[in-house]
């Protein structure tokens, strides 16, 4: 296989994996994940934050965000906003180069499916996941 592969189309969406939510803090980021994830499912926020450390070379439509090895959720990115501290859903403050806004419909995967663990954000496929 040469160096110069390119994708043949452009992809559709990022994947993102997650800090794990469940280690620490009696499931205090769990909870707090779930609680954000409901609340943008129900409109009662506008977005939430997902932290990258850049912004994809493609215009993608969607975030699929892994948590502990399962994709979890399927959101809209709205666009990114530079880096600043924020605290997190662990309690933690993150201060990443860039977020990415992420907004409604929020979409769950019809079954539950393992995603190998990473740093950063992949490509999905240049089809959506589901």
């Amino acid at each position: 296989m040469s160096g110069n592969w390119k994708r043949p189309e452009r992809p559709t969406g990022i994947v993102r994996t997650l800090p794990s939510l469940y280690a620490e803090k009696e499931l205090i980021g769990a909870k707090r994940y779930q609680q954000s994830i409901k609340l943008l499912a129900a409109g009662r926020i506008a977005a939430i934050y997902i932290a990258l450390q850049s912004i994809p070379k493609h215009d993608v439509l969607h975030v699929y965000l892994i948590v502990d090895g399962l994709v979890d959720v399927r959101l809209n990115i709205a666009g990114y906003e530079p880096g600043d501290s924020r605290e997190c859903w662990d309690e933690t403050i993150r201060k990443p180069k860039f977020w990415a806004v992420c907004t409604g419909p929020v979409s769950f995967p019809p079954e539950t499916f393992a995603r190998k663990g990473f740093q950063g954000f992949r490509y999905t496929s240049t089809e959506e996941l589901w």
